[in-house]
């Protein structure tokens, strides 16, 4: 037998392995199943999508002496908020916290310039983010 003829032989008898009656008989030939797509919203389910609390609108930022208090708007189906704060040119966050309320009063900071964000959350996931506010 040559070297060809082994190869194939050896293929015919691995195939006709998988058809054997001791695998419940000769198999049914099946041929592609189509199932319907949900087009991605990019980060989860349609329903989780809808269910996400929107961005806070009107993030602002007053000082007084040494404390920047932010405030910003409601959001209906929102549980809690988060204020994130870095510096100008990092995402490395010096503040990352949450609150129930609207507001959020950041106190002891270095001399520097800042950015700051924030983003709804509720028992679906985190909202998109606010626009950002610079703070000098």
């Amino acid at each position: 037998m040559t070297r060809f003829s082994c190869a194939a032989a050896a293929l015919v008898a691995a195939l006709s392995m998988g058809c054997s009656s001791s695998e419940g008989g000769a198999p049914t030939p099946t041929g592609p199943t189509s199932t319907p797509s949900t087009p991605s919203t990019g980060g989860g389910s349609p329903t989780t999508q809808a269910c996400l609390p929107a961005a806070p609108g009107n993030l602002r930022v007053t000082v007084n002496d040494s404390v920047r208090a932010f405030t910003w708007n409601s959001v209906s189906n929102a549980q809690d908020y988060f204020i994130q704060i870095a510096r100008v040119g990092s995402d490395e966050f010096l503040v990352n916290t949450n609150t129930s309320q609207t507001s959020y009063n950041w106190t002891g900071q270095s001399p520097g310039s800042y950015w700051a964000r924030v983003y709804a959350r509720n028992s679906c996931g985190s909202g998109p983010n606010s626009e950002s506010v610079s703070l000098n």
